[in-house]
């Protein structure tokens, strides 16, 4: 195909690349896949899952068709596509003859991996990408309830926990999105991390080692707010670049929260740079998992990130320091 060439309205394209770009392609609004075979699986597309799997020697189908073995109808998952030996197979899916080894690119509900995983039918079973069929004609509405939800906390009609607690009802209601798909969005990893930390503040609080801490800046920085806070910045800065955002934070605040109430000012400027320098993971690959993922796929060095994120960490700090008392005054 020409690059100038106009693409029209059930034109067949055919594509040829890595098992992730079909993935992509099958989340392009106005694309749909060629075989009827994805039609045929019971529930909408946009509450299915894509799958990889390889085909184990004693599954029932090797040295069968597709299709003679009722592949779909046993497991409920139809075959995007099918490699050998690290080529993919052309022709049609259903004549193919499945033999061990070969890896399946498979589209089914998300309770396929939880059934299929520790089966003896497959070596190996993973999902690819966490990606499902987007839901593209959901849009509009997930869009209307995501600004009335903006609106809602905004005008103090509701808390922010409340409206997202009534968008998310919406969203699962007016189809945007499955409730099984929610149950499975959160990252309960996360969240154990950011209970745990609530519980590291609640007892640097309670044992009174913030106000220990506290003190420590405050003399440190001779009882000056402005020293004081530029003290609380580079505490949090470095949290963050050994640990996480969440546990920087966490950690940070009764202490800055102590330091404020011994030097009788405003807690709000403490509050505002622990959020900044929580958020100033630039200077090492292991304080932000974006940060990782950089420095895997770019082939750097651990001394790239602090010889450009260093620097970058002390500029957000000078702005912050400088601005932060001038809007929200001690």
């Amino acid at each position: 195909m020409e690059p100038g060439e106009r693409l029209k309205a059930n034109d067949r394209l055919i594509f040829v690349g890595a098992i992730d770009s079909v993935v992509d392609l099958h989340r392009i609004r106005g694309l749909v896949p060629a075989t009827n075979q994805v039609m045929k699986l019971e529930g909408a597309r946009k509450d299915r899952s894509f799958f990889e799997a390889v085909v184990s020697s004693t599954n029932p189908l090797a040295g069968k068709s597709v299709r003679a073995g009722g592949f779909r109808t046993r497991y409920h998952a139809v075959i995007i596509a099918l490699a050998r030996n690290g080529v993919r197979l052309r022709g049609k899916i259903g004549d193919m003859v499945l033999h061990a080894g070969d890896t399946l690119l498979l589209e089914a509900r998300p309770t396929f991996i939880d059934q299929q995983g520790r089966s003896r039918d497959f070596l190996l079973v993973s999902e690819v990408g966490g990606f499902h069929p987007l839901n593209h004609e959901g849009a509009p509405a997930a869009l209307a309830i995501t600004i009335g939800m903006v609106a809602l906390a905004a005008s103090g009609l509701l808390s922010m926990l409340e409206a997202a607690l009534v968008a998310a009802g919406l969203m699962i209601a007016l189809g945007c999105t499955s409730a099984q798909v929610a149950r499975r969005a959160p990252d309960w990893q996360v969240l154990v991390v950011i209970a745990t930390s609530f519980g590291v503040g609640a007892a640097l609080q309670k044992s009174g080692v913030a106000g220990v801490l506290a003190d420590g800046i405050i003399g440190f920085a001779g009882g000056n707010p402005w020293a004081t806070l530029a003290l609380v910045f580079t505490a949090t800065a470095l949290l963050t670049a050994i640990a996480t955002n969440n546990v920087a934070a966490v950690m940070a605040f009764p202490i800055a929260l102590s330091a404020a109430h011994h030097m009788n000012v405003d807690v709000m400027p403490f509050a505002i740079t622990i959020m900044v320098a929580a958020s100033a993971s630039f200077a090492t690959p292991i304080g932000y998992q974006t940060n990782l993922m950089v420095y895997n796929a770019g082939g750097y060095r651990f001394a790239d990130f602090v010889r450009i994120g260093l620097p970058l960490t002390l500029l957000v700090g000078l702005v912050t320091v400088g601005l932060v008392p001038l809007i929200w005054g001690f």
